[in-house]
Parts: C-alpha cells; structure tokens; sequence
C-alpha cells in the first residue's frame, strides 16, 4: 500500500493496539519503498496547527510523506476536526500536489469512531462529518495484536540474527514481540526518571532477581529489602504510607502498558497468599543486571531473605549470593539455607568468621550446630597464631575428642616452635602423642634422640607402635640410628617393626634410601623384612646375593619369593644368569618363573622356543 503511492496520492492508516508495531511498520515500509520521498512530521506548536500550516503554506512538495503518527492528535481534536479533515481531503484530491503519501496510525477504539456514521445531525454537523469522510478515502491496513507461529516460524533466521528480536522471541508472551519491544524503552524510561522510595523498591527488586530470587517478590520482602535502599535525606522525609503509595505508582500502567510491577493474581486452584506477589518487568531484571553489576546489595535484602523468602530455593540462591558478595552480617539467613540443605554455607561462614578473627562467633556456631571437628581444628590453628594460646590448646583438643582431628593441635605446635616456645610445643605434643598422633610422637621420638635421651626416645618410639599402631616414629628412630652408624641397633629396631606388621613400610622406605644412595640403611631395613618373607625384600635379597657370589643363596631366596606369589624374582635371577652367560641356569629359572605364574618368563621361553 505503501509502494502503491507512487501512482497516486492515497491515506494509509495503520490500525493496531498499543505497542503493535505500527509505527515501526511505517517506517520500515518507507524505507523500503520510498526512500528517496521527504518526510513532513507536523509537531509545533500543537500537532493540528502545525498541519493546517503545513497544508496552507504548500510545504507538501510531490514526493513527500505527511507522518501522522497518533492521527488521533490531528484528526479528534476539538475546533481543528472540521478543517484538518477537510485540507486533507483536498490534497488528496488535488492532482498537481501529488503524488504525496499520508501515512498514519490509531488505536482500533479512535478509528472505530472515525468509521461509523454519524450517530446524530448534531454529531454530522458538528465536524465529524468531515473527519467520516477523510476516512472512507483510506486504505487501512489491521495490525495483529501478536505473530502467529507460522510467521514467526518463517522469520526463525531473522529472530536468531538480531540479539534483541531473539530476546523478545524468547520472552513476549503469546508472540507480543512488538509489546515486548514497544515497551521496554518505556519502562526504562520510567525507571530511570524514577527516584526516592519508588526507585529503592526497584533496585530491592532488581537485586533479588540479580541474586537469584524468582520472578514472584512478595509484598513483605520488598517492604523490608526496599528499606536499605532509600537514602538517609529521603528517609527522613518519609511519611507512615511511603511503601504503599510508592508501590501503587509502580504498578499503575501507563500509555496502555504496564507498570514496572505487576501484581501476580493466583489462580482459583493455586493456595491462597499470606502476601501478595510482584512480579518485576523482565526488562527491568535484565537493566538491572548491568546497572546494578558490581554494587553490593543492601544488607535489608538479605534480611529479607531470611525472613520472608517463599521458597527454599529462593532462600539457598540468595544464600549463595551472600556468600559470593563475603557478606558475614546474615547469619539467619545462613541457617536457614543450611536447614534447607545447603550445608556449605555455614563452614564458609565460620571460616569467614575466623578469617575476621570473630573467634568467639565461630566457635558458637561450630558447637550448636554440631559441625565437623575439622572446623575446630582450623578455629584452633587460627586462634593461636593470633597469640591466644590457651583457648587455641583448649580448642584442638576439643578438636580431638569429638572427631580426632590433629589439625589444629599441630597447627599450633608448628607455630610456637617458629616462635621459639619449645617447652610448650613439646607439652603440647606429648599430649598429642598420648592420643596416637604420629606426628607428634616421631617429634618427641627425634627431640628426645637429639637431646641424647636414647632410653626415652626409643621407649616412646616403641609405644607409638605397640599402643597405638603407628611405625614411623620407630622408623624414624632406626634410620636416624642407621645413619650414625648404628647398624646392629637399627635392625633390631627395623626386626620390631617387621613383627608388627609393616614390613611394606620398610620396603617403601628402604626403596627411597636407595635412590638416595644410602645402601646401608636400605640393606639394613630389607634384611628386616625379608626375615618375616615380604616378597618384595627376598627378590632384592636374592639379587643382592647373586652379586655377590652367592648364587645358591640366591636362588633359595628367589624360590621364597615365587612362594609368596613374586614370581618375577626368579625370572629377573634368570635374566642376571643369561647375561653371565648362563644358559641352562636361565633356562630353569625362567621356567622355575613360569611354573609359578610368570607371564613375562612365558614370553622368554616362546622366544626361545622353549616349552614352559
């Protein structure tokens, strides 16, 4: 209809309701087709006059737009409806002016009145008889209220191409894109001129959908969050009804459009509400995620979480929002994310809570909610090193009884040996060491060796294992003794650590004394456990012995070893023989080897072409 105006003047009017597009539409449509026309936009001083001047002063060049946007402001205005109407009609008749194209829009109630007949002599005469017959000469053109799903099917590569359309695709209701368009620079807009206590309950609003909040607000969290929101000088100047009055004019609706809130009205089958819900424009929500990005939330907004969010998701998204923003001040609101089973946010609290040297706080939440003792021993490590040494000893120990955490204790005796405080880390240990640490018995163990208290440290060395199962410190003993020469105490040492089980810990460390080249130590710890048959220590003794001539010693071992299922001991003395030059013996061995369960001894017989 647009394109059709190059043949001829003609009045196209868009007929559509609020925020359908219609403006929009006509500008695109100009675009496309008459991109080379003037546009005339008649505004100052009224919209009616500005035209009639427009009209009467032959402004309207041929090849010109007359943009009626909102013709209701032109045509239904009282004293101009007669003659606006009229100068119209005659500059679509008048040949020699055109081709010109007036191009409107109006909403379907004010077109419907220009329509109908008169409804009366006096309505005919009293200038709507004009503005009736502007509106025969028209071409109308209905905007659907919303896209069909076919049409927005057809646009699909449109939509995905521009971020907002996708935005409006995914978010209008029922296929409202232009609504959604149409309204949000709007409520923008409002947001924007809005101040004082409307704008604090919107930025209470925003940084609950900010944080995690579900679209539905109630009516009492708004009023507390919304409390931290308004400035000092504005709070002063408030009267009793600020919130009430404040939340009315955010959900009175304006140009036919919503307001920035709206109420959400359960339906029949839904609970009933203790208080009412809101709902914030989902252009808001996303406004405020980038001008509300990087600004704390006021701390009213976690009290009001605390108290009156809805749902236990809504209680644990805000929790963790406080816990990213480091916020310590709402501790109801932790418990109450905890009670409804996000059980990390209390040990952050806590921790935070030590971080802030809040000792005597944290220590109170660990006991009344009977948290992990580990959190003790982290509260006692930090209690000490700020100097407070009793309530730090007190604290580990309480540490130990309930879950046997040693965290905290040697924490704290690793501290006060940095400080110098020997006496009381040794005191400190030798408690810890009563109750089966292992750390602090192999200290006492060396402290005791190193002062010369050979007797001592080799008694509590000895306890440590017997009492409470726990080698090291005896191990410790018997290399330090082994280093200093003191071979024969060493393996009587390493012989009591075999009996008791752990010949697997003197061969692990006997393999680190090797890598380190401190053979003897190594020697003296696999003779140990090769005395109580560990597997592992008979194949290295056997080598060993193969080494050193003494090849039936060394086969006698390797035989143990296969006996306690280490098979490779004897392949590997089959390898040591081969490379002597020893082919029967390796030949045996290897088939010794796969007797036993060898799978690589296999392989070395199939090689040779030997059968197992």
């Amino acid at each position: 209809m647009v394109a059709e105006a190059v043949n001829g003047s003609r009045l196209v009017m868009v007929v559509g309701g609020s925020s359908t597009g219609k403006t929009r539409a006509c500008w695109e449509a100009v675009r496309a087709e008459l991109s080379s026309w003037r546009i005339v936009h008649p505004l100052a001083p009224d919209r009616p006059a500005a035209l009639l001047r427009a009209l009467q002063d032959d402004v309207l060049e041929p090849h010109t737009v007359l943009w009626l946007n909102e013709a209701q402001l032109y045509l239904l205005v009282k004293d101009y409806t007669t003659k606006v109407s009229s100068a119209l009609q005659a500059l679509l008749r008048d040949k020699q002016r055109g081709p010109v194209l007036i191009l409107g829009t109006m909403w379907p109630s004010y077109w419907e009145h220009l329509a109908d007949d008169p409804a009366d002599e006096d309505e005919l005469h009293g200038g709507m008889g004009a503005v009736h017959q502007l509106a025969d000469l028209a071409f109308t053109i209905a905007m659907p209220p919303a896209f069909q799903a076919r049409e927005l099917a057809d646009a699909a590569a449109l939509v995905a191409s521009d971020p907002r359309l996708a935005l409006a695709r995914s978010r209008a209701d029922s296929g409202r894109i232009t609504q959604f368009l149409a309204g949000a620079p709007h409520l923008v807009r409002r947001y924007e001129q809005s101040d004082g206590a409307a704008r604090a309950i919107l930025h209470a609003a925003m940084d609950a959908r900010r944080c995690g909040h579900s679209p539905l607000l109630s009516e009492d969290f708004l009023r507390t969050a919304a409390e931290g929101y308004v400035d000092g000088a504005t709070w002063h100047t408030l009267d009793e009804d600020w919130f009430t009055s404040s939340l009315a004019e955010l959900l009175k609706p304006r140009r036919q459009l919503p307001g920035p809130l709206t109420r959400y009205r359960p339906r029949p089958e839904e609970p009933s509400l203790e208080s009412p819900l809101y709902q914030l424009a989902d252009i808001l929500h996303e406004t405020g995620r980038t001008v509300r990005k990087g600004k704390p939330p006021a701390s009213s907004l976690w009290t009001a979480a605390a108290t009156y969010c809805r749902t236990d998701a809504d209680v644990r998204e805000l929790a963790q929002a406080a816990r990213n923003h480091q916020v310590v001040d709402c501790e109801a609101l932790y418990l109450r994310a905890a009670s409804s089973g996000d059980v990390s946010l209390l040990p952050w609290l806590i921790r935070r809570l030590t971080a802030l040297g809040q000792f005597r706080r944290a220590e109170r939440l660990i006991e009344e909610h009977c948290l992990d003792g580990f959190l003790l021993g982290e509260l006692s490590a930090a209690v000490g090193i700020s100097g407070q040494y009793r309530d730090s000893e007190r604290l580990a120990r309480r540490a130990f009884d309930v879950s046997g955490d040693r965290h905290g204790h040697r924490r704290l005796t690793h501290h006060l040996l940095s400080l110098g405080m020997r006496r009381d880390a040794e005191r400190l240990y030798s408690w810890a060491a009563d109750n089966g640490d292992p750390v602090a018995a192999r200290w006492l163990v060396e402290h005791r060796e190193a002062q010369g208290d050979r007797i001592a440290a080799e008694r509590l060395a000895r306890v440590a294992l017997t009492r409470h199962g726990s080698p090291s410190a005896l191990l410790a003993l018997a290399e330090s003794r082994s280093v200093a020469g003191e071979i024969t105490d060493a393996a009587k040492l390493c012989q009591t650590i075999a009996a008791h089980g752990h010949a697997d810990l003197l061969v692990a460390r006997a393999r680190e004394c090797s890598d380190h080249r401190d053979h003897t130590t190594a020697l003296c710890f696999y003779r140990a456990a090769a005395a109580v048959e560990h597997p592992k220590a008979l194949e290295w003794m056997s080598w060993r012995s193969e080494g050193q001539g003494e090849h039936q010693r060394a086969e006698d071992l390797a035989y143990a070893a296969a006996a306690h299922g280490n098979s490779h001991a004897l392949h590997g003395l089959a390898h040591l023989r081969f490379a002597k030059g020893r082919l029967q013996d390796a030949n045996r061995l290897n088939r010794a080897a796969a007797q036993a369960g060898s799978l690589s001894a296999r392989e070395w017989l199939a090689r040779k072409g030997l059968a197992a």
